[in-house]
């Protein structure tokens, strides 16, 4: 805010109020890093903060300088970004709507409340770090009861699955021993015999083979 410093920190021409005494009430506010103290009226009189700010000021107060300085706080435009940016000055100061009401009425309300006072500004900034510590201890509990429940749950699971597991014991396979070539010869032979009988069985032929005899 180097183009507008001196704009902030120089005394105001005001006048004589209704006192008597050429002086009047000053109230101080907090504008990003800068404090500046502005008089309570222009802060607390809608009527007076619009008569200051206003397309009027822009146009025939501000230097050069000081508006090329504060329209780097507008949007930017792919396209003609001077003009619409212009049109976009014009809106803001005709009090248009932009969808969630007129930045520089919103700002009076924000003055008029105090929302700028430096006390203020340090209790907001306390209560935000208040907030967040209390939102850190509540994920902190929340994650904790969780994983107290996944714990849990496993535990039951691997409960569960003892519990129904077979019954049987676990019965190793072992190699069968070596046999000789006679004995495996034989073996089949008995086999075979065996599954002939059954299916003779199962088609009523009683008859004997020659194998069978």
């Amino acid at each position: 805010m180097d183009s507008l410093d001196h704009m902030l920190t120089d005394p105001l021409e005001l006048g004589p109020c209704g006192d008597g005494h050429g002086t009047r009430i000053m109230e101080d506010c907090l504008l990003g890093g800068t404090r500046v103290s502005l008089p309570e009226d222009l802060l607390e009189d809608p009527e007076i903060f619009f008569d200051v700010v206003s397309l009027s000021t822009w146009q025939e107060v501000l230097s050069d300088s000081q508006r090329e300085h504060l329209q780097q706080f507008l949007p930017r435009f792919p396209e003609d970004s001077f003009e619409q940016q212009n049109q976009l000055i014009l809106a803001l100061f005709s009090g248009e709507n932009f969808r969630f009401g007129n930045p520089l009425h919103i700002a009076q309300k924000l003055f008029r409340d105090g929302h700028f006072n430096p006390e203020v500004v340090k209790y907001r900034q306390l209560c935000f770090k208040s907030q967040y510590k209390r939102y850190l201890t509540c994920q902190q509990q929340y994650f904790h009861r969780l994983l107290k429940q996944i714990l849990a749950s496993r535990s039951d699971l691997l409960e569960m699955a003892r519990r129904s597991g077979p019954a049987l014991p676990f019965r190793q396979k072992r190699p069968s021993p070596s046999r000789t070539p006679e004995e495996r010869e034989w073996r089949t032979q008995q086999r075979y015999l065996k599954v002939l009988r059954e299916v003779k069985e199962e088609c009523g032929d009683t008859d004997l083979s020659s194998d069978e005899e």
